[in-house]
């Protein structure tokens, strides 16, 4: 449920439209529609931005393993 203070039609200020835009879409992009956003507290907007930090360092990682691996077997 959106928040009463979430004006209509902003669907991407709503805590699933939030989630899913850092989690799958913009990630570390995303995180100022995190703090515009009045349906989470501070205390929330500060463990999903360490969260975020966290999965993008962990994408990171995994992408430069797949590309190393993929150069491995080019080579």
């Amino acid at each position: 449920m959106a928040p009463d203070n979430v004006p209509k039609g902003k669907w991407y200020l709503t805590r699933p439209g939030v989630i899913f835009l850092l989690f799958f879409v913009l990630g570390p992009l995303g995180l100022p529609l995190l703090f515009r956003s009045p349906g989470f507290s501070k205390t929330w907007k500060i463990v999903l931005t360490a969260a975020v930090i966290v999965y993008t360092v962990y994408l990171v990682f995994v992408s430069l393993k797949v590309a190393t691996g993929l150069y491995e077997n080019i080579k």
